[in-house]
């Protein structure tokens, strides 16, 4: 359901970006049924404007806009299925139009069809970055978007287009960071984060993700510590940056230290990595009954979690 929301708001919020060329003119002699139609709608007489709409789209067969007032129509009658049909000719007949396809998004999302709704998101979401390519926030939803659905060498490429028409933007460098990083290149996300903090110093999630995978590699751990304590002087809060700081302390040998972070992390962030790490800390320091309470913990709430079931089965013996 939140993700039907999500993507109901951002299909709506970008068609006010996108370019939508008006139609071409309808057939005169399908003009006046067409008129006729639009009465009704405002008499809401929709049995009577489906008829005259009917009319007109057979006059008229290849008018996208009648088509698509056509499907509003058909909505309001619970016609759905013919609906969506018209609303599919509409979006072919009018292709530099994204009316259509946000119709479309509406109905898949109150049918629950998710299946239907994320396929129809994608056709906006890359019509409207081919329309407007230059728009940085549209290519960043499709960005993101292709990482929601696993596609991380087609988020890469878009935002490496992005930073190309933005070089300046740290923003962009951190996202490619991120997708790299997700996609098993770790020097190109460093490389990457690297980037965004020459651009922005002050880039909380760049200082985090770069400190954090130096305590990964064991490698620069006093600078680790530096960038991670930065990030969290603009968010004390934020359990992911907590939880950095903890992972080098325990890669420092700073166990206690390490302990007091993590367990902090957990009151503002439940990820499996964290009951991971704190599990690893209390087995460093011999404390072997609550390393496992954590692996387990951890376990329950994310099941699928491979490190944790596989910390569980080594240690649980």
């Amino acid at each position: 359901m939140k993700n039907r929301v999500i993507l109901i708001i951002l299909a709506v919020g970008l068609c006010f970006l996108s370019v939508s060329k008006v139609s071409a003119e309808i057939n005169p002699q399908g003009a006046s049924r067409y008129v006729r139609g639009l009465l009704a709608i405002k008499d809401d007489n929709y049995e009577l404007a489906y008829r005259e709409l009917e009319r007109a789209k057979r006059i008229d067969p290849e008018s996208g806009h009648i088509r698509f007032k056509l499907a509003s129509v058909l909505l309001k009658l619970k016609k759905f299925d013919k609906a969506e049909e018209e609303l599919q000719a509409a979006k072919e007949l009018m292709p530099d139009s994204l009316e259509a396809s946000v119709a479309l998004i509406f109905l898949y999302s109150s049918q629950q069809d998710e299946t239907k709704l994320e396929k129809e998101y994608q056709y906006f979401l890359e019509k409207a970055h081919q329309l407007r390519p230059e728009n940085i926030k549209i290519s960043e939803y499709l960005g993101q978007f292709y990482f929601y659905r696993k596609m991380p060498q087609e988020a890469i490429r878009i935002y490496k287009a992005i930073v190309e028409q933005r070089p300046d933007y740290a923003e962009g460098y951190f996202w490619l960071g991120y997708l790299h990083e997700e996609n098993g290149q770790r020097q190109d996300a460093i490389s990457m984060w690297q980037k965004a903090l020459e651009l922005n110093p002050d880039h909380r999630d760049s200082l985090n993700s770069l400190g954090y995978i130096y305590a990964e590699e064991g490698v620069r751990l006093n600078e680790a510590e530096k960038l991670v304590q930065k990030a969290l002087k603009g968010d004390p809060q934020n359990g992911a940056y907590l939880d950095s700081l903890g992972w080098i302390y325990f890669k420092q040998g700073e166990y206690e230290k390490s302990e007091k972070y993590l367990l902090n992390a957990l009151q503002y962030l439940e990820e499996p990595v964290i009951y991971e790490h704190l599990g690893d800390v209390y087995l460093a320091l011999d404390q072997k009954e609550k390393a496992l309470y954590y692996y387990d913990k951890g376990h329950s709430l994310y099941p699928d979690d491979p490190v944790l079931r596989e910390r569980i089965e080594k240690y649980g013996k």
